[in-house]
């Protein structure tokens, strides 16, 4: 039950934003942070709709229109970082500094993240209070010149980071690759840093949290954080009519305080088409958190854990998902919108609600009764309409097809009801057409363009229907693997984009790490459909081990780095990587099972979800790590997982 303040804030919350309201929110949001007097360059370029769609990358930023220099003419680092030393040494205070930036091309939207910094952590009265008391804060990106000296450069190390300075300007500590944002979690971080160095902490006196924030009165203050909670509260049980009329009366009762910023953020929709609030996008962690034991520093924002605990990994991932399933039925979080358009963005969410669903399934046993009234929510967004839903003919458009393929497989091999089997089967044709006609004419289904990868799973859709009793046409495959052949070159790896290989030798000596996320799926297929063999698909899955540590040091990133690495396909990665692993013979699957199980139990955030790029969003991460978890386990060892049936 909503607070009784916010039910009298509901009253006058009804209808469509204006743009004049709209205006006013954007004003509202971009107030957040504001309360800590940074020492710092320049913010992030924000024009056109602000960081929600501006692109930068190497200093420059790319928009709709050209790719041209941004305007960083930020006053020389070296000083500003100098001022903090000073200010740090006649206040004995530590320097906490927030690099929004490391000097590199691994980050293209990593304005995003700093404004989720802004609305969560920076706009929360007690970590504000705790900030301005006891350090001395620094906010500006970070060169490659002076990150050498410091040993923070990229892509050892990811924004946004808070990165923390002795009087003599040596790091004391750093936390980087920030994508879980619980200000009650990097309090207590900040505490622990503070605690660790005693004479860096001068006694002073303890302020009200209201006094961060010179407008509200402390009353009024905690009336706008009992709203913002209780709105957050209904946007994670599913009632997002409430949760945002709840926003929305909260910016025009209390619109000084740092909530109704945060809730303003939360309904200004950028150009990006979503709007811009990181709860919005599954960022914002109200939830339960985990911390390390005692007084230990944690580097990131990652729960390390181990293989022994894959249920209670399973269990809390599995509760996440579940708390973030949109009124529609939809995982909507994600806000791919690639360059200049977000008209990709509504295939991208049709792909992950299948993804999210197929995760329920396999995992039903956790929570029956919660994951059943989640699936018949999905089921209506997946196929009730879902053309509507679907932008035909853009990106990712065959991804959406080939996921609720995968759903309805997952769907067909829990039930032995026949009217139940011939509606999926039905459904099942219906897709297998819509995912056909997206073929191009070359043979390769394609992401942003043909590419072997998106292929692969295709193909690896199309034989699921096959096994399901379902019509395929033979052409569309046998062109597929012909597309995929044609994207191999001599050693077994794969271009990333386009069928220009051939059997060549390949590119360059890196190409074998860059193409190593790729290999298991790819050549997973060309096996499954008798255009491969056992060796080859084990040399792709060793081609994949040899090379983990790499792509997953560059996983949170989501530009291509280290290369051609690209972030944004590590769990699309491991997931297939898990269904090629049970592709082998029965003998030599377990090493392969046994390494990635122990990788990816080390992978969960604080919160219990799991994420690679934030663009694409936890939502999508969690399903395919849940997928992938539910194929490693197996079922003592000879259950055959979702994807590898029909397999040769």
């Amino acid at each position: 039950m909503p607070s009784p303040f916010l039910a009298a804030l509901l009253l006058a919350a009804p209808g469509e934003p204006s743009g004049a309201e709209q205006a006013e929110w954007k004003r509202l949001a971009d107030r957040c942070g504001s309360q800590i007097e940074w020492l710092r360059d320049l913010p992030p370029v924000d024009e056109s709709g602000g960081a929600a769609f501006q692109y930068q990358r190497d200093g420059k930023k790319l928009d709709a229109a050209a790719l041209e220099r941004s305007e960083l003419k930020a006053p020389d680092l070296e000083r500003v970082i100098g001022e903090a030393m000073t200010r740090a040494r006649a206040s004995g205070r530590m320097v906490l500094w927030h690099v929004w930036r490391f000097e590199g091309g691994q980050m293209y939207r990593a304005p995003i993240l700093d404004d989720y910094m802004d609305q969560t952590l920076w706009s929360d009265p007690e970590l504000v209070a705790l900030v301005n008391r006891n350090f001395v804060p620094l906010r500006t990106r970070l060169s490659k010149e002076v990150g050498k000296r410091l040993g923070l450069v990229a892509w050892q190390h990811v924004e946004p980071a808070l990165v923390f300075l002795d009087h003599d300007g040596k790091v004391v500590h750093a936390i980087d690759r920030i994508r879980t944002f619980d200000p009650r979690w990097f309090a207590e971080v900040l505490k622990r840093v503070l605690a660790a160095r005693p004479e860096l902490d001068p006694p002073d006196e303890t302020p009200r949290a209201a006094d961060a924030f010179t407008t509200p009165e402390p009353a009024a203050l905690e009336k706008s954080r009992a709203a913002y909670y209780d709105a957050l509260g209904a946007w994670l049980a599913g009632r997002d009519d409430d949760a945002i009329a709840g926003w929305k009366a909260l910016t025009t009762a209390l619109p000084d305080t740092p909530f109704a910023w945060r809730a303003a953020a939360n309904l200004w929709v950028t150009p990006d088409s979503t709007p811009a609030g990181a709860a919005r996008h599954a960022f914002e962690g109200p939830a339960a958190t985990w911390l390390p034991e005692g007084n230990a520093l944690p580097r990131d924002t990652r729960r390390r854990r181990s293989a022994a605990e894959a249920e209670a990994i399973a269990d809390e991932a599995l509760a996440w998902l579940l708390r973030m399933q949109r009124a529609d039925g939809s995982w909507s979080d994600c806000r791919y919108a690639y360059w200049s358009t977000p008209a990709i963005t509504p295939n991208a969410w049709m792909a992950i609600t299948a993804l999210a669903a197929s995760a329920l399934l396999e995992w039903r046993d956790l929570a029956p009764a919660e994951v059943d009234a989640a699936l018949a929510r999905a089921e209506s967004y997946l196929f009730d309409g879902a053309g509507g839903r679907l932008n035909v003919g853009q990106n990712e458009e065959c991804y959406a097809h080939s996921y609720r393929l995968l759903y309805l497989d997952r769907a067909l091999a829990q039930t032995d009801d026949d009217a139940q089997r011939a509606a999926l089967q039905e459904r099942m044709a219906g897709v297998v057409k819509e995912l056909a006609a997206t073929q191009r004419m070359g043979g390769q289904w394609a992401h942003e363009y043909d590419n072997a990868f998106c292929s692969a799973v295709a193909l690896q859709a199309l034989r699921l229907a096959k096994q399901d009793g379902v019509a395929v046409p033979d052409a569309a495959v046998a062109r597929g693997l012909d597309g995929l052949v044609a994207a191999r070159y001599a050693d077994g790896t794969y271009d990333y984009g386009g069928a220009g290989a051939k059997g060549k030798p390949s590119p360059h000596p890196d190409h074998a790490k860059d193409s190593s996320g790729r290999m298991p799926v790819c050549e997973g297929e060309l096996f499954a459909g008798g255009r491969s063999d056992v060796a080859a698909l084990a040399r792709a899955l060793a081609t994949y081990q040899q090379h983990y540590d790499r792509f997953e040091k560059v996983a949170k990133c989501d530009f291509h780095t280290d290369g051609e690495l690209g972030g944004f396909f590590f769990f699309h990665d491991l997931y297939h990587a898990s269904v090629a692993i049970e592709l082998l013979p029965a003998a030599g699957r377990p090493p392969f099972r046994r390494w990635l199980l122990e990788k990816l139990a080390a992978l969960p955030e604080i919160d219990g979800s799991f994420l690679d790029d934030h663009e694409i969003g936890k939502s999508c991460s969690t399903a395919y790590a849940l997928l992938a978890l539910k194929n490693l386990l197996g079922d003592g060892g000879d259950a055959t997982p979702a994807a590898t049936k029909g397999a040769r």
